[in-house]
């Protein structure tokens, strides 16, 4: 493995669970059900983003007084796009870009990227999330890019690897 890797491992780790933990105290009485790592094209930003059931309930309401959630379409756009998530926007991941940025070809890296991330996902103990009252088995687990119109593939694969695969199937169905 390349220092590079090794040092994204590292800062991923480290990031994750200090922003997840962040989160979930914030949350404490919600129930959160997604939790998506966001990246672009070139894969060179990264940013947690965290949706509860409680927050997105929030959300639909407030965009249907604005006459912005109209559909079943749209409560779907709302439920799994990460860019409407509500929590998560000031993450140590976004301090990971910087390294990312100052990488040459960090898109050649981009499976290993996504292994680590499933690993430490993988690897983070229940434990972890009941102390907050909350359910890693729960919780569906994503990559996504905002700039690209891979997104859908790349949430498609990824949460197959991060995920309980109970929930791997209603997610993969989402647009359906």
């Amino acid at each position: 493995m390349s220092n590079f890797l090794n040092e994204f491992e590292e800062r991923f780790r480290t990031g994750f669970l200090d922003d997840l933990k962040s989160i979930l105290e914030e949350v404490k009485d919600e129930k959160v059900y997604a939790c998506a790592f966001g990246t672009d094209s070139d894969f060179v930003t990264l940013f947690l983003a965290v949706n509860t059931e409680e927050s997105l309930v929030r959300h639909i309401t407030n965009m249907k007084a604005q006459d912005l959630c109209n559909s079943k379409e749209d409560e779907i756009y709302y439920r799994w796009g990460l860019s409407e998530y509500q929590y998560g926007d000031t993450t140590h991941l976004n301090h990971i870009s910087k390294f990312l940025y100052a990488t040459d070809n960090v898109l050649d890296y981009k499976d290993e990227m996504i292994k680590i991330m499933t690993k430490v996902v993988k690897e983070t103990d229940e434990v972890f999330f009941t102390q907050f009252g909350q359910s890693k088995e729960n919780i569906t687990f994503f990559v996504s890019m905002t700039d690209d119109d891979m997104a859908e593939e790349l949430e498609n694969q990824s949460v197959i690897q991060m995920t309980n695969a109970q929930l791997v199937d209603g997610f993969l169905r989402r647009y359906q």
